[in-house]
């Protein structure tokens, strides 16, 4: 039995003739009356009866075509379905942020355009982004780890510089910019290793020749900031890390040869429309 068979059966006893179930297959009659004749063969069964007007399904008939019924809807949910997808009318994407700022911006503009697709933002380091992005765990991610793997596909959202942050009842809140050499001259709070903030400041300290013994090492720069509003110390951050609070200061680095560049990022070679249009979102 092939699908063929079935459809062209339907369509006959939906018509209630050939003629007409060749029009609505877009088929001739005979391939049409060929397909039903197979099929009644093939079972060694009578699905129609002969009628001045066309023809008139058998008891036996009446019953495939109760259950041609339900497959021909079930096709039409499968076509409305996929339809749908293409068209960016429903679906879901997986993804993972190493912070929840950028990521929830680009949220949001994706969805006033695609508001039938649900994501799933789950957050996690640096490292852990690109791992689940490879293990194929997580559809895209928004990190600013560097992208140096070559089944990696991405685009750059943003480039800022590092900045201080100071407790604001402290001297150095008095300043409008800091050097390297005069921050380290504070106590500093540094973040986790695998904190790309982190790496990048650790880069300029060893530019600068600068060794600095850290008060405090935090996990997360909402840790950072909370540890230096507390006055234990003083921190450097990415730009748009940093959280409004009266209790701490931000000031430009005036020395500052890097950038945190933070990307959005895929496999290469995973084709999805739901991604493309990620992909092609501009940010407010």
């Amino acid at each position: 039995m092939q699908y063929a068979q079935l459809r062209a059966f339907h369509a006959v006893a939906a018509h209630g003739g050939f003629s007409r179930a060749a029009q609505a297959l877009s088929l001739t009659q005979p391939a049409v009356s060929d397909h039903v004749r197979r099929l009644e063969h093939d079972f060694g069964v009578k699905l129609f009866e002969r009628a001045p007007r066309g023809v008139e399904l058998t008891d036996l008939g009446k019953r495939l075509f109760a259950i041609t019924r339900q497959m021909v809807n079930c096709e039409r949910a499968a076509r409305r379905l996929l339809e749908a997808a293409g068209a960016l009318e429903s679906g879901e994407l997986s993804l993972i942020a190493d912070a929840p700022d950028l990521a929830i911006k680009l949220i949001g503009g994706f969805r006033r355009r695609y508001p039938g697709v649900v994501i799933r933002l789950s957050i996690a380091n640096a490292a852990e982004c690109l791992r689940r992005v490879l293990a194929s765990e997580a559809d895209a991610a928004i990190t600013a780890a560097r992208q140096v793997h070559s089944r990696l596909q991405t685009r750059v959202l943003r480039e800022e510089p590092l900045v201080a942050v100071v407790p604001a009842d402290s001297p150095a809140a008095r300043k409008r910019r800091m050097t390297y050499e005069e921050l380290v001259r504070e106590p500093m709070v540094f973040r986790e290793a695998q904190s790309v903030t982190q790496q990048l400041l650790e880069t300029e300290l060893v530019r600068k020749g600068l060794q600095v013994q850290p008060v405090l090492y935090v996990d997360g720069r909402e840790a950072l900031q909370t540890a230096i509003a507390q006055g234990v110390g003083v921190g450097v951050i990415a730009h748009a890390e940093f959280g409004q609070s009266p209790q701490i200061r931000m000031m430009a680095l005036a020395d500052c040869q890097v950038r945190m560049v933070e990307s959005l990022t895929r496999l290469a070679d995973q084709s999805s429309n739901l991604l493309d249009a990620l992909f092609a979102t501009e940010l407010d």
